[in-house]
């Protein structure tokens, strides 16, 4: 045993001892700011951006390789304006990777850090120069600038005070983050990572203006695209979608493949509360486990409700996808289940609908072939109440398109109605319709006054859509019409103006 330690440790500690003090000579003689001009040139010559090294550099070797900058900016390319700076930045590499060419980051730290994202009208942006892939035979490949090796082995990232804004120059769109503060645990590919990140997300078109925090632990793979976040904690207060006083919460476990895009979640539980306009919104959306995958997709009943509270009455809506089973191609879930419960001002509107629910992930279609819903009105000005209708109806969405289908029967007292209604730009919806109805008593429904009145379509002003609606026997206001056509159309944010033409002469009662 004391020969081994002669001849193997004895060895190897004069050896550390050399090393050790060549770099205590090199720390103490040897000055990196000496080399910025180097630095700044050749930062010039491959990017085409300048750089300012306005605070000191300081080197340590010991026990780590570590570099700590003071004030740092870096221009935009071919400019003097800024793209972004730092006010403090450490990194610190493990010293025996560097012998066999691998670099291995040990921290990370970012203080004060300030960053301009612009998309230009062209689609480009500003950092398109900066992480696109460096061509063979390039400068870069060739200078010394060429990375090594790359492995992701972190003790931990701090980031601290970071602020980023974001500007889209086609759509006019911009947004802000700041007062973004991170700390991360150790970070390596395939190990679970604890993060603990909050930010100020701020926004003129549309308006927002929120406080976020978020606390998870992600596993990731990057050569696979995987990442997996446990234990989300995820809160945001403030201003969004026109809902003041906003408070949004999310808790639960995502599995994300971005690859094959395949999801799988449990325990998630997302609510929501707020202020819109005049009133009090409250959302809760549950999903004890979903599971998306090309051979298998399934879940537990997954559940939606929603109450809206205003000054003259309230608004409560619940949502039941039961078991979901089948895989990408095509799956199926028992009987979707609706119920809304609308009531204003004395009015109240009750509706129930169910139907079986089937579906493609790889085609992006929503189906529901045997809609059945039940619909109940009762209104002070009614003469007769409550009004009961019985809907049957089948109902597509095609996601990928951004379109989706209604086509439905209904029945209620001596009245038969059928239609079509569509749907085209999720984003910008606009609506198709022509519905039929065999015969319409109104006056059965209506005062002789409140027949006379026109009807109030203040609130579809905000509508955009065209179609009609044909009425084979319509009695209103003591005339009797037959095969009468309303037309509307309404666009721009214009009220809709209805048009009556009847294809024969009306006659009095």
């Amino acid at each position: 045993m004391k020969a081994i330690v002669k001849i193997v440790l004895w060895p190897l500690g004069g050896i550390a001892l050399i090393l050790a003090a060549a770099a205590a000579y090199i720390a103490a003689t040897f000055d990196p700011n000496d080399y910025k001009p180097q630095i700044v040139r050749a930062v010039k010559d491959h990017t085409q951006r300048n750089l300012r090294l306005e605070g000191d550099i300081k080197l340590a070797f010991v026990p780590r390789i570590a570099a700590t900058l003071g004030r740092v900016s870096l221009s935009e390319r071919g400019s003097d304006r800024e793209f972004a700076e730092v006010g403090d930045f450490r990194v610190a590499l493990k010293l025996v990777p560097l012998l066999s060419k691998q670099v291995v980051i040990e921290t990370v730290e970012i203080r004060n850090l300030r960053a301009r994202l612009v998309r230009f009208r062209d689609g480009t942006t500003n950092i398109d120069d900066l992480t696109k892939e460096k061509g063979p035979g390039s400068n870069y490949e060739k200078s010394s600038l060429a990375p090594f090796p790359f492995v992701i082995d972190i003790d931990h990232v701090t980031i601290e005070n970071a602020a980023f804004t974001y500007i889209d120059e086609a759509s006019g769109a911009a947004c802000a983050l700041s007062k973004l503060n991170l700390r991360t645990g150790p970070i390596a590919s395939g190990v679970p990572v604890k993060f603990d990140l909050a930010f100020t997300v701020q926004s003129d078109s549309p308006v927002m203006n929120l406080e976020t925090t978020l606390k998870t632990t992600v596993a990731f793979d990057l050569d696979q695209q995987r990442y997996r976040f446990a234990e989300i904690d995820f809160s945001a207060a403030g201003l969004a979608a026109g809902i003041s006083n906003l408070v949004a919460t999310a808790k639960g476990d995502v599995d994300a493949r971005l690859a094959s895009r395949e999801f799988l979640i449990s325990g998630l539980t997302i609510a929501l509360a707020g202020k819109p306009e005049n009133g009090n919104l409250d959302v809760k959306f549950d999903a004890p486990r979903l599971t998306v995958t090309g051979d298998n997709v399934s879940g537990e009943t997954l559940v939606l409700d929603a109450t809206l509270r205003t000054a003259k009455g309230k608004l409560a809506a619940k949502f039941e996808i039961p078991g979901i089973d089948g895989n990408a191609k095509a799956f199926k879930a028992g009987a979707l289940s609706a119920s809304i419960d609308a009531q204003q001002d004395g009015a109240r509107i009750k509706a129930r609908l169910s139907g079986p629910l089937a579906g493609s992930i790889e085609r992006q279609k929503l189906e529901l072939p045997k809609l059945v819903a039940t619909v109940s009105v009762n209104h002070p000005a009614l003469l007769k109440n409550p009004l009961d209708a019985a809907f049957n109806a089948s109902a597509q969405a095609d996601l990928a398109r951004h379109t989706a289908s209604l086509a439905f029967a209904a029945k209620f007292d001596d009245s038969a109605i059928k239609g079509r209604i569509g749907l085209t730009k999720f984003t910008r919806p606009f609506y198709a319709f022509d519905i039929d109805i065999d015969r319409l008593d109104a006056d059965r429904y209506l005062s002789q006054r409140d027949s006379r009145e026109p009807p109030d379509l203040a609130a579809l002003k905000s509508l955009n859509a065209s179609g009609s609606v044909t009425i084979g026997a319509l009695t209103l206001s003591n005339v009797k019409a037959t095969n009468a056509r309303i037309e509307i159309k309404a666009a721009n944010s214009r009220q809709p103006s209805p048009k009556m033409l009847p294809d024969k002469s009306a006659s009095p009662d």
